[in-house]
């Protein structure tokens, strides 16, 4: 038997390793079908993360923060809701001031844990610290930083401690810093929650249709009154001349021609095919790439085309072009089909998620921007139907805590402040406008008999104050918002001072807690008043209203949608209800709503503000002319004017404009405004011409 037994394993073993083989040559003969070229194309798209970073002046904090004596400042910096972060940090920037003898001390912290504390030597200097953030994910939407102040100048404990010669000033370029794995990007949310502040938005070209056009302008109008700003990127034609100054291409690609081409590219390349297109697709290129796309049918073609003039390139390389169709149902899926009607869908493009927008959806991005609603868009695709900002509520009106507001206390030695930070499309819609607020603070009783001070600030306006009862009770403050105090981005602050005690220096003061009660404090609306000026002008253009553009935009479109995105946040034009109206040459339009027109004639409107060839600037006045002016380069001028019954926003471009209007601003004074590239340069009342602000 045991021949038998050794004959059997024998014949076993050869049948395996006569598999081995077959199965290695089978392995052998697959590699060898693999080519370094589709390597490489596989390879393509791979990210090390969405990187991020946000200032407090990109948060509407443009001057320095100086806190002297004993203060505190706490600071919230947006992070995306349920996203873990990676490599995030705070570079805290400020510079501190100590002229008189005594100790001063800085503790900084993050969601309330202290995490750097130091005390600061004489004369003045930089104070800046990295301050790593957990990257755990997060319920909320922000990172608290706090800053607490400290300064003692008094020989002893009882003596005066109001030193002014002490002082700590924060830099409005603290920054924030994270990174976002893309594999942790899944939902509509995630996507808009990760927009960068310089958002792009991505269209077919520099042409688009009226309806694209429609959701273009929409979207960046939304995105600004939401703290971000639009650029516009439009997929290049064959012939227009890009700028590849820091593109990268592989080697292993340089025997592509698409690819060569761009691989020995001038910094200033011409698209010589649509073959380059594909390739700058797949190579991430900044210049056709963005945050949100607007996915119409002609985007869909250019990509379809692109695609297509690549492929036809690697007909050479069977595995090549395999792996070209595998990366193209991977990361570019809108190459291969359209969104339906008011489909909005998270898709991935390139390296990175992008948020894909229906050529019809603009007004529903919009109006979930409005409701504060994008938290309900956890899922990838999603149709809108409706989406529309919720009325106010006249009796109750917009509670601080639907606007963020922390109800967490705070102590207060001699002074305290709470913060909290809006959009003003966060209490603005259906034509209304704040017009009182009510806030509620309560605190606890002191050493001292002296009262409690609460003061209420709107944008660093001082709205209202009154002494406190301090017995722990809510207590209130109401005052009227005025509309010159309102913003794009608004700043509310309550600020706590108390009397400290020392008992004739027998005790040491004490810090007592007091507390802000958004939940029961709340925003109401205003009436609208239609008088003529930009402030009685906002609540209209917040409601129906028509948006008057000139059909050339159409032609010219990146460059005309970032300014028509500036100016619809800049004079509080809703985003989803304005109609948009698209005026032919020289055709007078007759506006049936309240109105902004751009560079459009208005039928029965007067101005005072007269722009010849985009090159002289006249404002008349009663008798003479208040200005006449010619060589301004890089101004636009917007005037109130009525037209047909309907008031409205008359803009004119003076010089040659390339982009936007910069920095984000809002018509909030007089009816008269010169702007620049950083905003409104002179305001004029023409009712009283001395009011004018250079």
């Amino acid at each position: 038997m045991q021949p038998t037994i050794r004959q059997s394993l024998s014949r076993t073993g050869a049948r395996w390793a006569l598999g081995s083989l077959l199965g290695l040559g089978a392995l052998f003969a697959q590699t060898a079908s693999a080519s370094a070229l589709g390597d490489a194309i596989r390879q393509l798209g791979a990210s090390d993360g969405l990187q991020r970073s946000v200032t407090l002046k990109e948060l509407g904090i443009v001057d320095p923060v100086v806190l002297a004596g004993t203060a505190t400042q706490d600071f919230y910096l947006p992070v995306p809701r349920g996203l873990p972060l990676g490599d995030a940090s705070i570079a805290f920037d400020s510079r501190y001031l100590k002229g008189e003898p005594g100790v001063s001390t800085v503790v900084i912290s993050l969601n309330g844990t202290p995490a750097v504390s130091q005390t600061v030597p004489d004369g003045d200097g930089m104070l800046q610290r990295t301050l790593p953030v957990g990257q755990q994910a997060r319920a909320s939407d922000f990172v608290r930083l706090g800053v607490n102040w400290r300064s003692r100048n008094g020989q002893v404990r009882c003596d005066d401690n109001h030193s002014l010669a002490n002082s700590l000033t924060i830099s409005p370029q603290t920054r924030l810093s994270y990174r976002v794995d893309p594999r942790d990007v899944r939902s509509i949310e995630d996507v808009w929650n990760t927009l960068p502040v310089r958002t792009t938005v991505l269209v077919a070209g520099r042409q688009l249709e009226q309806a694209s056009f429609d959701s273009a302008w929409r979207i960046g109008a939304s995105l600004q009154r939401n703290n971000r700003r639009m650029t516009v990127n439009a997929l290049p034609a064959v012939g227009e001349t890009l700028d590849l100054r820091g593109l990268e291409v592989p080697a292993a690609l340089a025997g592509v021609p698409a690819f060569a081409a761009l691989r020995g590219a001038e910094p200033q390349h011409k698209l010589a095919s649509d073959a380059e297109l594909g390739a700058l697709l797949m190579l991430g290129a900044a210049q056709v790439s963005g945050d949100i796309v607007v996915a119409d049918k002609a985007l869909q073609q250019r990509l379809t085309a692109a695609f297509a003039a690549l492929q036809a390139q690697l007909a050479a390389d069977p595995d090549a072009g395999q792996a070209l169709q595998q990366w193209r149902a991977r990361r570019a899926p809108l190459a291969n089909e359209a969104l339906a009607s008011q489909q909005l869908r998270a898709l991935p493009m390139g390296r990175q998620m992008v948020l894909a927008v229906a050529a019809d959806a603009g007004a529903r991005v919009a109006g979930l921007q409005e409701a504060a609603l994008q938290r309900l868009l956890v899922s990838d695709n999603v149709t809108v139907a409706a989406a529309q900002p919720p009325q106010w509520d006249e009796a109750k009106g917009i509670r601080l805590s639907s606007l963020g507001g922390s109800p967490d206390s705070f102590d207060v030695l001699s002074r305290g402040d709470w913060t909290m930070n809006f959009p003003l499309s966060a209490v603005a819609s259906q034509g209304q406008m704040p017009g009182e607020i009510t806030l509620y603070v309560a605190a606890a009783p002191g050493a001292s008999a002296t009262r409690p001070v609460a003061t209420l600030f709107w944008n660093g306006m001082l709205l209202s104050a009154r002494q406190l009862e301090a017995n722990g009770q809510p207590e209130r403050l109401r005052a009227r918002v005025p509309g010159y105090a309102l913003g794009i981005n608004n700043t509310l602050r309550v600020s706590v001072q108390r009397q400290p005690y020392s008992a004739d220096c027998n005790e040491i003061p004490q810090p007592y807690p007091a507390s802000v009660l958004p939940a029961i404090s709340y925003v109401t609306p205003g009436k609208a008043e239609a008088n003529g000026s930009f402030i009685g002008l906002l609540p209209l253009l917040g409601a129906k209203s028509q948006f008057l553009v000139p059909a050339s935009y159409l032609s010219a479109a990146p460059a005309a949608l970032e300014r028509m995105a500036n100016l619809a946040a800049a004079s509080g034009l809703s985003a989803s209800q304005a109609e948009l109206v698209v005026a032919q040459a020289d055709a007078t339009a007759k506006p049936s709503m309240p109105f902004v027109a751009m560079e459009v004639p208005v039928d029965g409107a007067k101005p005072l503000v007269t722009v010849t060839d985009r090159q002289q600037l006249r404002i008349r006045g009663k008798s003479a002319d208040w200005l006449d002016i010619k060589g301004l380069k890089q101004l636009s001028s917007a005037e109130v004017v009525t037209a047909g019954g309907q008031q409205g926003v008359l803009w004119h471009a003076i010089g040659e404009w390339t982009g936007g209007l910069g920095e984000p601003f809002l018509l909030n004074r007089g009816n008269i405004a010169v702007i620049g590239g950083n905003g409104p340069l002179a305001w004029v009342d023409s009712s009283n011409p001395e009011t004018g602000i250079p």
